[in-house]
């Protein structure tokens, strides 16, 4: 399968576009997941690091399944850090959708 921009691949996820529309893909799902029911009130968080964490790894696994990436030290630390940059965009996008008190738009900051 060739590579290009529409191919979910770990290089196109650790791109600055990448992340950003992966965390506003996580929060999404988490406000989906949360309109279902009381499934998952108070773990929103915790569900967007696991949706995170699935989401780099579905990526990592593709990339090595089609022999373009391999499973080196830098290639697994590349995965970490883009797992632990859409964890966090996700987290500060879910609390600026829910305004939280701590969020860009929450009433905390003046």
């Amino acid at each position: 399968m060739p590579t290009d921009e529409t191919t979910l691949t770990l290089a196109l996820v650790l791109t600055a576009g990448g992340a950003v529309i992966a965390s506003g893909l996580i929060t999404g799902l988490v406000q989906l997941v949360k309109q279902l029911g009381n499934v998952i009130n108070g773990k929103e968080r915790i569900v967007a690091f696991v949706l995170s964490a699935v989401l780099v790894v579905i990526a990592y696994a593709a990339g090595v399944g089609e022999g373009t990436l391999t499973v080196t030290p830098p290639s697994l630390f590349a995965a970490f850090l883009a797992w632990y940059g859409i964890a966090r965009l996700s987290m500060a996008n879910y609390a600026d959708v829910t305004k939280e008190p701590n969020s860009l738009t929450g009433s905390s900051l003046k």
